[in-house]
């Protein structure tokens, strides 16, 4: 059987890898395994990557909306736009819970200009300028001209920083919620910055940090309009975590009602749940 992925191309399907998305999910490898089985009897020679998601989402949710929700993670990144403004809140946050503190849409004087940085972070004796890529397409891809454009702004913020924050080591970081490119991974390892985005690195892509910390986006939870969804954004509620931690009466005033509240607050606990056991 062949797959379809969404940028067009066109590889084997591989069993082995729809299991282990569903056991990262939540279920059991058995659990894994007999949905991967309905899937295959379902499916015809060549399928989207779209179809085998919707297949494998409407069996998890049987199992367990938690499985499902963790199943929809990358999903759940392209939901945090439009603009790329939520992703860098997320990201921020994300970096606290590993230790850094964060700030958010910063001006900085570089040697040369001034620069706009999305995440500022900094920990013990480092300090980092994040840019963040936010695409709302999966097909999307951060490139080598990115790369290269984020590398410049870098070196030109490397001294200033370091001389302001009063920190010995400067790191610049390009992270996006999709993929990179093959020739942006190498011009990143050439140069000495990291780049991170989905599935990469292999030791510590984007996903990996998020499961690691429990720290799921609020666009994972089921059933949220997008009206009430772009609420949620715009109030920096970006996190389930957030979204869990809000009074009932705020969540009100952006337009949930009772019975809503008591249903998403129930999955997000299950969410976060699942993801300790």
């Amino acid at each position: 059987m062949k797959v379809v992925k969404a940028g067009g191309e066109i590889e084997e399907f591989q069993a082995d890898k729809l299991i282990e998305s569903l056991v990262r999910s939540g279920a059991s490898r058995e659990e894994a395994e007999e949905i991967a089985g309905i899937i295959i009897e379902r499916i015809p020679d060549y399928v989207t990557t779209r179809l085998i998601y919707k297949y494998a989402k409407e069996l998890l949710k049987k199992l367990d909306h938690s499985y499902a929700s963790r199943y929809s993670l990358k999903r759940a990144m392209l939901r945090l736009g439009p603009s790329g403004y939520p992703f860098e809140h997320f990201f921020a946050n994300l970096l606290h819970f590993y230790g850094f503190e964060t700030q958010v849409d910063v001006i900085e004087e570089g040697k040369c200009i001034p620069h706009e940085i999305d995440v500022l972070a900094t920990k013990e004796d480092l300090v980092v300028a994040v840019e963040c890529k936010y695409h709302s397409c999966p097909s999307r891809a951060s490139d080598s001209k990115v790369a290269m454009y984020v590398h410049s702004r870098f070196k030109d913020l490397e001294e200033s920083l370091k001389k302001k924050y009063k920190k010995s080591r400067f790191e610049g970081w390009l992270v996006t919620n999709t993929r990179l490119t093959n020739e942006a991974k190498r011009f990143a390892k050439c140069y000495g910055f990291k780049a991170i985005g989905w599935r990469y690195p292999e030791d510590g892509g984007l996903e990996k940090m998020i499961e690691e910390k429990h720290l799921f986006p609020v666009t994972t939870l089921i059933g949220i309009k997008q009206a009430l969804l772009k609420k949620l954004l715009e109030n920096n509620i970006v996190l389930v975590r957030h979204f869990l931690q809000t009074d009932d009466k705020t969540l009100i005033s952006f337009g949930f009602n009772h019975k809503k509240i008591k249903q998403l607050k129930k999955q997000a606990e299950s969410l976060i749940e699942s993801a300790y056991n």
